[in-house]
């Protein structure tokens, strides 16, 4: 009888965690995306987000961009005090952003809040190829291996700001013919566009 007793017992709580187990509310994928704790930034820290587009230009079909050092110049620094935000190296196509009619996120990263004056970069090389002659791979030289853009910006505590560097490809890929052969030119002619969101809480 005590065996009997026990097992019954043991029946009992069984059940008893079933039916609690039953009863307890699912979890959905949804909900743990919600309830999951949202990254936030220290307070003085934005976030700064470096793009690149281009418009295009007839005839080339692809121009393989690539840069490394992307650095930001805070407002009243010397010559030196730049910050490198983005090591890289990066290689972007202008030509495939402008098929696209998109932009290409180089890199984000996270910066104290403040007054800057301007952008740089070193460009490395510039490789592509012509509707013209597709089996030819062309190789830009490149006068400036760094581009600079001096427009002042802000980052602000909590936001995020977008520096969108906008290629005019067209004015930037001079043709030129030496001793017979084409050649090409890189002289980066640029818009800079600046834009923030503010980051959740």
């Amino acid at each position: 009888m005590k065996r009997t007793g026990r097992i019954t017992m043991t029946l009992v709580m069984v059940l008893l965690l079933v039916l609690t187990a039953a009863c307890a509310p699912a979890v959905t994928e949804e909900e743990e995306e919600e309830v999951a704790p949202t990254p936030t930034l220290p307070s003085g820290m934005g976030m700064l987000e470096i793009r690149v587009t281009d418009p295009g230009v007839v005839g080339v079909t692809s121009a393989n961009v690539t840069a490394e050092n992307i650095e930001i110049h805070p407002a009243g620094a010397d010559d030196d005090g730049w910050i490198l935000i983005i090591e890289g190296p990066i290689t972007f196509d202008l030509v495939k952003l402008a098929e696209t009619e998109g932009e290409e996120i180089l890199g984000t990263s996270a910066i104290t809040a403040g007054g800057f004056t301007g952008i740089r970069m070193d460009v490395i090389e510039v490789v592509g190829w012509t509707a013209e002659d597709p089996s030819r791979e062309y190789q830009a030289t490149v006068p400036s291996e760094k581009l600079k853009i001096v427009r002042p910006f802000k980052v602000e505590d909590g936001v995020k700001t977008i520096l969108t560097i906008d290629f005019d490809l067209s004015k930037s890929l001079i043709t030129r013919v030496i001793r017979g052969e084409e050649n090409f030119l890189f002289k980066p002619v640029v818009k800079l566009k600046i834009e923030e969101e503010k980051l959740e809480d």
